[in-house]
């Protein structure tokens, strides 16, 4: 469920396949630097876009790819700050990586490289649990995995 941030209401959420008219249609003012057009048609990499239940404005998008023995994150992005008014993106973003991963059978083991952004390398760290690896490298792994699948 996201929380709305100054209400306090909370909502369903929806992961589907994410669309390349969704790109054009919703996130042409994304992080520009962020192509989601590449992860189209690559083999194995799986593109999803979060909605609220009943809604189709996309609250966030990730690019997940099956490894050996993990999940790996190309990509993952919420709406811009300027038009956010929920809470909790990231962390459902991350927690869908996870369920992923254990529907895959690999535990919910998760990882992914960070922006070398000090704030967001401390989200990752303090909010979602994932460990830092060096290099930007974040992994997350079985029991906090465990913990964000149930948020």
């Amino acid at each position: 469920m996201l929380l709305h941030i100054r209400s306090g209401e909370t909502y369903p959420i929806s992961f589907l396949a994410l669309q390349p008219y969704d790109i054009k249609d919703q996130m042409h003012d994304w992080e520009e630097n962020f192509d989601w057009s590449v992860y189209f048609g690559q083999r194995g990499i799986e593109v999803y876009k979060m909605v609220i239940r009943g809604n189709d404005v996309i609250q966030g998008a990730i690019a997940l790819e099956r490894k050996e023995d993990h999940i790996w994150v190309h990509l993952i992005e919420s709406v811009p700050s300027e038009r956010k008014e929920l809470d909790l993106i990231g962390e459902h973003l991350i927690a869908f990586a996870c369920k992923r991963s254990m529907e895959l059978g690999f535990e919910g083991v998760v990882a992914f490289h960070s922006k070398e952004k000090q704030r967001l390398m401390q989200y990752y760290v303090h909010v979602i649990g994932a460990s830092y690896i060096g290099g930007g490298l974040m992994v997350i792994d079985e029991p906090v995995a465990e913990r964000l699948v149930m948020l």
